[in-house]
């Protein structure tokens, strides 16, 4: 939505999101977000992210580090008052995210059941990462006058051989965003809209963005958690 108070917070770990990108021909774009992932700073540079519209901050850049593609970004970024560095206690507090209007946060997962329980920390007893600042992002986005709250991932790991998308996730694994809280979940094959539906329609639409090599073992799991005999 180009000049429509789009806010964005976007996770670490979708750089590569911002390099393909998706952001790419919008404009005034308002930034809150832990750090200036790399491809972020281009993207102010060209007046695509201005915090024009923005409730809170108007006109800023509102993150708690800097980062880059090149030095140059960075040095650019120095005492540059578009800029605006603060505390990640308040930046990561779910109220003040969630009195951003039209507040859209994305972050990644390892992999969802379909219940629409995402795991950004482990897979099983194997722990992977932390959860960072996705609690708040999420619940702040769903909180936001407009906001939506959007997790990627591919739909397969390991070279195509397990899908991300399971029946149940792995014993021990750790949760990180309640199934009730989940609102859209996007893959390279679509994006399927959870908040709000039924555990079924919640599997069904999970389905549709899972891997087409996996779809049909995923429904024959679906059939048996959700639509018993």
């Amino acid at each position: 939505r180009d000049g429509d108070c789009l806010q964005i917070g976007v996770g670490r770990s979708n750089e590569p999101l911002i390099q393909l990108g998706i952001l790419d021909g919008k404009s005034d774009i308002g930034y809150h977000s832990e750090a200036t992932v790399p491809g972020i700073i281009r993207l102010v540079r060209e007046g695509v992210i201005t915090g024009k519209y923005k409730n809170v901050r108007p006109g800023k850049v509102v993150v708690t580090s800097v980062g880059g593609d090149t030095r140059e970004e960075v040095q650019w970024v120095d005492m540059n008052p578009l800029f605006e560095l603060v505390d990640v206690d308040w930046l990561e507090d779910i109220r003040v995210i969630a009195s951003i209007d039209n507040m859209v946060t994305i972050n990644q997962a390892r992999a969802i059941d379909l219940l629409g329980q995402p795991t950004a920390e482990s897979l099983g007893a194997r722990l992977l990462s932390g959860a960072g600042g996705q609690v708040p992002f999420q619940l702040g986005a769903l909180l936001s006058r407009g906001g939506r709250a959007i997790t990627v991932l591919p739909s397969t790991a390991e070279n195509g051989t397990i899908s991300r998308i399971m029946p149940a996730l792995p014993e021990g694994t750790t949760v990180t965003m309640h199934k009730n809280c989940t609102d859209m979940i996007v893959t390279e094959y679509g994006v399927a809209r959870l908040r709000g539906r039924s555990m079924r329609q919640k599997a069904e639409e999970l389905i549709n963005v899972a891997h087409p090599d996996f779809r049909a073992e995923l429904k024959k799991a679906a059939q048996r958690l959700f639509w018993p005999s």
